[in-house]
């Protein structure tokens, strides 16, 4: 009698134990899970959302690139691609302006070239868009706040994937053009747009294809001094631009490198993208339950 007294002493014991006695408490409530500032932007079609940050401006290269200073660049869109013969063709059309006309190479789907300054910039209205500025075309050519000097540094695609430019495809057109040899693109001129691997922000053709107006007035020097979202000089005689192109290669595959012409100009290898502020809805900024944003 006095074992199974002892027994039952110990199983009841174990049992407080095990907590098999005991009410389990209820799970505490689940914090909202952080959401992230990219995350609460909304998606618009055909452009990619570039986070924001600092970074070093400029280089010692070139004097029309220095000084080197600290710019710090608001969250903005930017198009995936540079706008297309075909997309520039549905804005004449719904303007009733005058198509620019393409060289017969330059098909719909390939970038559109032989734009003014004024064109571009029209088209970027008439999109609900606008051009970007120097400093943000450069944040996003560097990979934001990884500060690369050439698109894709950093990536297994670097010094293999140079997108569409001045390299043995043009040198079998022009034999004394200057190339980079040894790479072979596959078009002689431009491309369609996306045809090669995007930037960490999936941005395509920075480094090619055409070499894209901005909206910046063009300086010989940038103004020293950290700065916010720099918008360039009041006034002007030329305007900016970006990038390589189809017959550019070497120093213009810098993300640093600027080139400069009268905004009333047009040629084969000039054409532009666009770019958007970006705003936060104003409900995903007070809904309740939509947790911190970071």
């Amino acid at each position: 009698m006095r074992f199974i007294l002892t027994l039952s002493l110990v199983f009841i014991l174990s049992a407080c134990g095990d907590g098999l006695l005991t009410k389990k408490e209820p799970p505490a409530a689940s914090k909202p899970k952080a959401v992230s500032r990219v995350e609460m932007y909304p998606t618009v079609a055909g452009m990619a959302l570039v986070p924001g940050g600092w970074f070093n401006m400029g280089s010692e290269n070139a004097e029309n690139e220095q000084p080197v200073h600290r710019v710090y660049i608001d969250d903005f869109y930017m198009d995936e691609t540079e706008v297309t013969v075909a997309q520039f063709r549905e804005f004449t059309k719904a303007t009733r302006r005058k198509m620019p006309r393409q060289p017969a190479w330059n098909r719909g789907n390939h970038p559109v070239v032989n734009v003014t300054w004024k064109q571009a910039a029209a088209y970027a209205r008439w999109a609900g868009k606008r051009l970007p500025t120097e400093a943000e075309w450069e944040y996003a050519a560097r990979g934001g706040r990884m500060n690369y000097d050439y698109v894709f540094q950093g990536s297994k695609g670097y010094g293999k994937n140079y997108e569409n430019i001045a390299d043995e495809s043009m040198r079998r057109v022009k034999f004394h053009f200057p190339v980079v040899e040894g790479y072979d693109d596959g078009y002689v001129y431009t491309a369609p747009v996306a045809s090669y691997p995007p930037n960490r922000f999936g941005l395509y053709d920075l480094n090619g294809n055409v070499l894209e107006w901005v909206a910046d007035w063009y300086a010989d020097r940038y103004q020293a001094g950290e700065q916010r979202n720099p918008r360039g000089p009041e006034k002007g005689f030329y305007r900016s631009l970006r990038g390589a192109s189809w017959n550019r290669s070497g120093k213009y595959m810098r993300a640093s490198y600027r080139s400069f012409f009268n905004p009333g100009v047009r040629f084969e290898f000039i054409g532009f993208r666009c770019a958007r502020d970006a705003q936060l809805p104003i409900s995903s900024q007070s809904a309740p339950g939509t947790g911190k944003i970071q």
